[in-house]
């Protein structure tokens, strides 16, 4: 019993270091000095992490409740993962709601490798 009790405490360490080891990557940012129908919008900055080794081009997409895309581009991956303000090209909305940015962490050859959403309101 007491071989079952130390094999499943092995087992169960073993799975949380792998875990931590490939964590998802995530997507912040705030609307906070973008305001609605701007002629010329900034789009927010964005903060990455745990982007995976082997990206080097992030492409963003914002889309509407309604599911209309308002824009958006291909950056080059910054350092520590920061993309700067008014990095990424949009379509200010005129209507408030809840909008969502994706953004995929793609390779050299342009494939894949990670994706997040973030939903946040703008008013």
């Amino acid at each position: 019993m007491k071989t079952l009790s130390v094999l499943i405490c092995l087992l169960c360490g073993g799975s949380s270091s792998a875990l931590a080891l490939s964590p998802d990557m995530t997507l912040d940012f705030t609307w906070i000095g973008t305001t609605l129908c701007a002629s010329r919008p900034s789009s927010p900055e964005f903060q990455l992490e745990n982007v995976p080794a082997g990206t080097t081009q992030l492409r963003f997409a914002l889309v509407s409740p309604g599911g209309n895309e308002f824009g958006g581009a291909e950056v080059p991956l910054p350092a520590r993962g920061m993309v700067p303000q008014g990095a990424v090209s949009f379509r200010s909305p005129c209507v408030g709601g809840m909008y969502t940015w994706t953004v995929e962490a793609m390779d050299a050859a342009g494939k894949p490798l990670a994706r997040a959403k973030l939903t946040r309101p703008f008013y």
